[in-house]
């Protein structure tokens, strides 16, 4: 066999400025909700999921690296591969709109580290990859000339009334709208916080003089 490096340099045309300011809570609930309150779904993947089980199930009782364990294998990695695909499609597409859209891209720093440790979330969090989306907006924003900017993942993005800035004491995860108690303005959960996260994302920037891209 003969393999053979190819390395081509491309010049990214950076894109137009639009003007535009976006914050974005990621979650489980849905994938991302934006300060726009656009909520973007997460993605659909139980087909692939079961499959994947199934054949990894069956691997597990056949002999390694018979003819029929090799038949299954194919299969196998057949439906991971279309697992990948379909997440990777689905981030591309999201990826690229906001980084045509928006001029300013504000997101959580999320600790991905101390959800993994909750039971109950990890096995959600290992299918939908937070991580392989953030570094795709991340870069995209580095190529295109967008302004990307992540706040402290202790910020209260979720308890805080982006109307009047009064700090809920606590809001456990199955309250999702909320009124807040100083000014009665009223809220769905995660709207109010991607509106709080665009909001510190600016203030964080003209603060701290970060230059803008465009």
């Amino acid at each position: 066999e003969i393999y053979a490096i190819v390395n081509i340099y491309c010049v990214v045309s950076k894109l137009k400025h639009t003007g535009e300011v976006i914050g974005i809570d990621l979650g489980l609930k849905n994938l991302a909700t934006l300060s726009n309150e656009l909520e973007i779904a997460n993605l659909d993947i139980k087909r692939e999921e079961t499959m994947i089980k199934k054949y990894q199930k069956k691997l597990s009782r056949q002999e390694y690296m018979s003819n029929n364990y090799k038949k299954t294998l194919k299969k196998y990695h057949k439906w991971l591969n279309k697992k990948n695909n379909k997440i990777n499609n689905a981030y591309h597409q999201l990826s690229n709109y906001l980084v045509k859209t928006f001029d300013i891209i504000s997101m959580e720093t999320l600790n991905i580290k101390g959800w993994f440790q909750n039971k109950k979330w990890s096995p959600k969090l290992q299918k939908i990859g937070l991580y392989k989306l953030i570094s795709m907006i991340k870069y995209k924003a580095e190529w295109y000339g967008r302004t990307f900017i992540q706040i402290d993942p202790f910020y209260p993005s979720t308890r805080t009334c982006h109307n009047c800035g009064h700090i809920h004491e606590y809001l456990p995860p199955n309250i999702r709208e909320w009124t807040c108690p100083q000014c009665g303005k009223h809220h769905q959960r995660d709207i109010n916080a991607a509106i709080n996260i665009k909001n510190e994302g600016l203030r964080i920037i003209f603060e701290q003089k970060i230059q803008i891209k465009i």
